[in-house]
This record gives structure tokens, sequence and C-alpha cells, in this order.
């Protein structure tokens, strides 16, 4: 009897493995992503001045506001990147920028001239410290109301 249960036992055993499925070997790639962060800093921002000077046909009319002393940015980049200059930007005003009116951003350094009207404004940053010259254009088809205007001109580095 005790031959029978081995035996019963070892067919049953025998049957099931036969009859089971196979493994089948497979693998699978797991992604993995991360960004290395673009190492550029501005340091030492000291800001321009602006003057309203006359331009257009009617003269005395006071409808161009551009830069008299440029304002000094030094950028510190350890990886190549490109900078932009973007248009001159109202921050605040008597009269805000009535449609026409053209503004620009100038952007300079080494032998390097940028205009945001021009190429989209972007050119390659050299890596190390790079002292920027930025200035600014903003000419209305109207005279600027007397007061105090401030404008913005950003610059954006990118990889």
């Amino acid at each position: 009897m005790g031959f029978r249960y081995t035996l019963a036992s070892a067919v049953t055993i025998a049957s099931a493995i036969a009859f089971n499925s196979t493994a089948v070997a497979q693998t699978v790639d797991v992604p993995f992503s991360g960004t290395v962060p673009l190492q550029a800093t501005f340091i030492n921002i000291t800001p321009g001045t602006t003057e309203t000077t006359p331009s257009g046909k009617t003269a005395g009319s006071l409808n161009k506001i551009e830069s008299l002393t440029p304002a000094l940015v030094t950028v510190q980049s350890s990886n190549p990147a490109n900078i932009t200059v973007s248009p001159p930007t109202l921050v605040s005003g008597p009269t805000p920028d009535p449609p026409g009116t053209n503004r620009i951003g100038f952007l300079q350094f080494g032998s390097t001239e940028v205009r945001s009207d021009i190429g989209g404004g972007t050119a390659p940053l050299p890596i190390g410290n790079t002292e920027l010259k930025v200035d600014m254009l903003v000419e209305r088809p109207e005279t600027f109301t007397q007061g105090t205007y401030t404008y913005v001109v950003t610059l954006t580095i990118t990889p």
C-alpha cells in the first residue's frame, strides 16, 4: 500500500509538472530621467537711465524714451547657454503705451550686439563672467504725457 501511495504521488506530481505552463523569460527597461540645471546667475545689476527725446514729423513732440546710460548686468555661467533680450515692458507710468508703440531691447557684450526685434533677440552666452550692457527704446505714435515712466527689459538664459 505504501508503494501504491508513493506511485500515485509521483504520477500526480509528474502530471502537474507536465501540464503546467512553462515560465517565459522577460525583460523590461525601467526609465529614469533627470534635469541638469543650467548654472547661470545674474549678479551685480546696475540700473540704466533714460531720457525723452523728440522724434517724428512734429518738432518738439516728446514721443521717444531711450537709454541715456545702459544698465549693466554681470552674468556668471558655467555651461554653454543662450541669452535672449526682450522688448521693454511698461511697469508704471501716467499713460499706457498706445497701439503702434515701437519697443526694442538692446543687449551688448564683447563684440556681440543683439536686438529684440531682430532674430528673436538671442545670442550664445560665453562660459565664465560676462558683463552685459542693456539698452532700450520706446517710441510712441503720440507724445508721452508728463510723469515718471518705468520700463523693464527682461533677459532670459536658456540651455
